[in-house]
């Protein structure tokens, strides 16, 4: 677990990187969510919807700094052909694993690239994690609200519409975009913790390509 002055939050807020290294802002203590807007990657965009055409559904796996490159190609080259989209996802999911690792200080974190078509998370909650990484290279990206827009009281039993003070307030996070969300594992943290849901995409048919790391 991470120490106490990690995570003693009094008013969480979140950080507007401006650069994947400035994502380490997520560990100051008033800060539950950093996230660094990206430009799109047209190869690896194109190559990710490809593996949605190919009904890729995903895969997991714990994986070091070490392993990450030769775990994500051997998973890969299960379902694609090599081309340099292929390539340029191989190379971004190590990046920000390793940037992942070198953040939560750990050797180690659980690896998820998943194929997400449902509304499994449509209501607005805070989760039991220190850290998860999410990063969306095809499809609606992960909803955040600021906590003062939030009724916390709510989080339990409560319906979207009474956990949201104002819907306009709801925000998106970007295809490429890469946050950082803090979670209520840790007992400093109770409370504190972003709220965040899955879009709802079911209604749409839509499907998302979604990179998940967790601590």
């Amino acid at each position: 677990m991470l120490s106490l002055s990690f995570f003693d939050i009094k008013k969480p807020k979140a950080l507007a990187a401006q650069s994947l290294d400035e994502l380490s802002g997520i560990g100051k203590p008033d800060t539950n969510l950093a996230y660094y807007q990206r430009p799109v990657d047209e190869d690896i965009h194109l190559f990710a919807q490809t593996l949605l055409a190919k009904d890729f559904r995903g895969f997991d796996a714990v994986v070091s700094s070490h392993s990450i490159k030769e775990v994500v190609a051997n998973e890969l080259d299960k379902v694609a052909v090599h081309t340099s989209g292929k390539i340029g996802l191989a190379e971004d999911i190590a990046n920000l694993t390793q940037l992942f690792i070198s953040i939560t200080r750990q050797e180690h974190t659980h690896l998820y690239l998943k194929l997400v078509s449902d509304d499994a998370c449509r209501k607005f909650h805070t989760d039991r994690y220190d850290l998860r990484l999410l990063c969306t290279y095809v499809g609606a990206g992960t909803e955040w609200i600021e906590d003062r827009y939030v009724n916390r009281n709510k989080l339990v039993g409560g319906d979207n519409e009474s956990i949201v003070k104002d819907a306009s307030k709801i925000k998106t996070m970007q295809p490429f975009e890469v946050g950082i969300l803090k979670g209520e594992a840790s007992l400093q943290n109770k409370g504190k913790g972003i709220v965040h849901r899955s879009p709802p995409i079911q209604h749409k048919n839509e499907k998302r390509l979604l990179l998940r790391l967790d601590y």
